[in-house]
């Protein structure tokens, strides 16, 4: 609920999704829900169609474990994405590409010089993931500028098979690392456009400094 160049941060990226033609939203809420259904209701003031899956406040499922709860409401392809992060991308793009390689998942990546990445994701020319690292050791990093996870993923159904029943895991920590092992396709596409997380003061005033400079460039649709 953090705003952004006057909204909330959550309503950006509503307004990315409706403007790639998704309008069936799930909104997964953990810490001080309350705050977030009486803002977004049932998405109809954005255009866009939102239920709601809960966690417990003091049993935390992670970035994975949280999507189980989704399950009884998917059966199709289905893409998930952070609410803490700002995005330019081309979804319809994103699927076209997922869609044409038949991957079990497709994991947006982008190219990262910082000298102390969160993860690194390793694919041939054909972009399929070949490793996935999530918090890799500094002295094992080959290059200064890698791939890594932009936090916003397409899959099948058959993802759930590797997620765990009511436990916390975390897709970088626990599910790609599994999923790669055990020879599924996952497909790696390239985010081109500006990607923000937000997670803590310093990253949020980068990102509010840079919108700041590029009126209009972050819309409410």
């Amino acid at each position: 609920m953090i705003k952004v160049c006057g909204r909330p941060v959550l309503e950006h990226i509503i307004s990315l999704f409706k403007k790639n033609g998704i309008t069936d939203l799930i909104v997964s809420l953990c810490y001080l829900p309350e705050k977030i259904t009486s803002y977004l209701g049932t998405g109809n003031k954005f255009g866009v169609d939102i239920r709601y899956i809960y966690e417990d406040e003091d049993k935390p499922l992670g970035t994975a474990g949280a999507i189980i709860k989704a399950k009884k409401f998917i059966n199709s392809t289905f893409i998930v994405a952070y609410g803490d992060i700002l995005r330019k991308l081309d979804i319809k793009k994103m699927i076209n590409y997922h869609r044409k390689n038949k991957a079990l998942a497709t994991i947006a990546v982008y190219r990262n010089s910082n000298p102390s990445p969160k993860s690194e994701v390793q694919f041939d020319e054909d972009g399929l993931i070949t490793a996935f690292y999530e918090r890799p050791e500094i002295k094992k990093l080959k290059d200064k500028i890698i791939w890594s996870n932009a936090s916003f993923y397409i899959f099948e159904e058959g993802i759930f098979d590797f997620l765990p029943n009511n436990r916390a895991s975390d897709f970088g920590k626990d599910i790609f690392p599994k999923v790669v092992a055990n020879g599924k396709k996952v497909i790696a596409y390239e985010q081109k456009g500006y990607l923000f997380d937000i997670g803590d003061l310093t990253k949020l005033e980068k990102a509010k400094n840079y919108f700041l400079q590029r009126t209009g460039e972050l819309t409410i649709a």
